[in-house]
């Protein structure tokens, strides 16, 4: 390749990936020492009033519900996610397969829907849990619409990641250390604690620093369990002042660098606790696979792993159930939920046939679609650059790459808007800004997937064919994608399943016709609909499910 050819390749990548990341952090950077929005046409000056307004009662009441749920969160988060973990690769429970289906199925519910059923299922008196509990005579009911409640749903819809890092990394531990300690008669729980755990710390810290992170940046839950209650987390309170009479939108980007500021932290931090310290178990020798014998404990344990897919999965459907298929919301008692007599298709059927569902299915998909093609492509010549040439600068794109995931939803929303507003292309107001948007937030999983995949495969294939003659696009169409087809494939998947429920980034870049189901769903539920909402959701549901069905052969082998 001459020298203007290996320059110019890297010099696009960087281009493409300026315009999704860098510029809109630059732009929100830029607007929290302003006087005035960008591009807004008014007068403006450089200042630091912006940081100084944030030094208020409102703002540190925010940070502190941020720190209670999000620690809470991650409490719940890491020990669900991690005994699910431990049962499925290193014991002998039974239904180990079902087990492994608990640990990731609730990562493809809409935490939107998620917190939607859980508003009907345990808010007030006459949440359906609380119209159980007065039934059978316990003067106790239970509220998710508090500072408790929001952690717990956190626990509950995050304890996937943990699920999926610590499982891997608990099937590799070589089992001579653990057959050692049970030698010495060390209790279950005592070589839990000081072998297996220890052992898989990278896993342990990665998954709670970033289920930390996700769940100080996120939106849907704190916004709709906790508005009711007076609640306001940081991620809230950024879209208050974007959203409120007058605008804040200065102040709110203050607001979004300091949040972004404390979500790199924590990845910085993660990256300081597990430096210089070695966690390998496999070694040449060889591992004969152990299973923990749990003994009179398998049956309680696997009724508790069924007990939290009930309450992650069962219970928001039967709530999704209810709304969707009866007339009258009001429900007096725990008898009417089971009543025949007010069972009806009609809210059902009124979304089916709503030309607002109709019209965010369809846009929900395009966006989607249009976000899962163009990066499926981009992740793959990014890749390929990355893992296969010695391009300049190619391990710096890299970092570009994985800089999303330091970046909240609705922070990047915010960028992207101030980003295209004004752009010379036509985007905004289009579903092309909504894939833009979905891209970016989602850069990191989706180049993830492909990169991986390249990763495995050895270079003496690609060699062979060039020492053959082929050429560099010869062997990339004839050995390289045929090979990585599955990672490519899957990155598509991910991406269009991870758009589709989408709903932060998408805030502040839709308009009355480029409306996603997500949109759609949150209007509903700000009007106070709820059986156009369970109705909606169910069928968000349900279409997440078929789209995940139809791509399970190459996301299973992701995740």
């Amino acid at each position: 390749m001459n020298k203007p050819a290996r320059f110019a390749v890297p010099a696009a990548l960087y281009l493409i990936l300026a315009a999704l990341v860098i510029v809109p952090l630059v732009m929100i950077a830029a607007a929290s020492v302003m006087s005035a929005p960008p591009f807004s046409g008014t007068p403006f000056h450089w200042t630091l009033d912006n940081y100084r307004q944030l030094w208020s009662a409102e703002i540190g009441y925010a940070a502190l519900d941020t720190l209670i749920v999000s620690v809470g969160g991650t409490v719940i988060a890491l020990t669900i996610g991690a005994a699910l973990a431990w049962l499925a690769a290193r014991t002998d429970i039974p239904g180990r397969p079902l087990v492994y289906l608990a640990g990731i199925t609730p990562l493809f519910i809409s935490v939107l829907v998620a917190s939607t059923a859980w508003s009907a299922l345990a808010s007030g008196r006459t949440g359906y849990f609380n119209l159980l509990l007065t039934s059978i005579g316990i003067p106790w009911h239970v509220n998710v619409e508090s500072l408790t409640g929001i952690a717990l749903l956190f626990g509950l819809y995050y304890a996937p990641y943990p699920f999926i890092f610590m499982y891997g990394a608990l099937s590799l531990i070589h089992p001579d250390m653990e057959e050692a300690a049970a030698i010495a008669g060390a209790p279950i729980v005592t070589i839990l604690r000081r072998i297996t755990f220890p052992l898989v710390k990278p896993a342990l810290l990665g998954s709670m620093l970033l289920v930390f992170a996700l769940m100080i940046e996120d939106f849907p839950m704190p916004q709709i369990l906790g508005g009711p209650a007076g609640i306001e987390t940081l991620s809230v309170a950024v879209y208050n002042l974007m959203t409120r009479v007058p605008t804040q939108q200065n102040a709110a980007g203050a607001l979004s660098v300091l949040l972004m500021a404390l979500i790199c932290s924590f990845v910085l931090l993660q990256r300081r606790l597990l430096a210089g310290t070695d966690y390998r178990t496999v070694t040449g020798k060889g591992m004969q696979y152990r299973q923990t014998p749990l003994g009179v404990l398998r049956w309680p344990a696997l009724a508790l792993v069924l007990g939290y897919a009930l309450l992650a999965i069962g219970a928001p459907t039967f709530a999704l159930l209810e709304g969707a298929f009866r007339t009258n919301v009001y429900i007096p008692n725990v008898a009417a939920l089971f009543a025949p007599a007010g069972i009806s298709t009609a809210p059902i059927v009124a979304a089916l046939t709503d030309p607002d569902v109709l019209a965010g299915v369809v846009n929900s998909v395009v966006a989607g679609a249009g976000a899962a093609i163009a990066g499926s492509i981009l992740f793959f010549i990014l890749a390929y650059v990355v893992h296969r040439t010695n391009l300049p600068g190619r391990k710096q794109l890299e970092y570009l790459a994985m800089l999303p995931l330091a970046v909240p939803a609705l922070v990047l929303g915010i960028g992207i808007l101030w980003t295209w507003v004004a752009a010379p292309i036509p985007v905004y107001g289009t579903l092309t800004i909504l894939s833009i948007a979905y891209l970016t937030r989602f850069f990191p999983q989706g180049y993830r997937a492909v990169a991986s995949s390249i990763s495995q495969i050895h270079e003496d294939l690609e060699n062979a064919a060039r020492v053959a003659g082929a050429s560099r696009l010869q062997t990339i169409r004839r050995i390289t994608l045929p090979l990585v087809r599955g990672g490519v494939v899957s990155s598509a998947f991910i991406m269009l399943v991870l758009s589709i429920r989408e709903l932060t980034a998408s805030l502040f870049l839709y308009t009355t016709t480029t409306r996603t189901l997500a949109i759609v769903i949150y209007e509903k539920y700000i009007t106070g609909s709820w059986a156009a909402v369970a109705s909606i959701s169910l069928i968000f549901t349900a279409s997440l499910a078929l789209i995940t069905l139809a791509g399970r052969r190459w996301l299973q082998a992701r995740i």
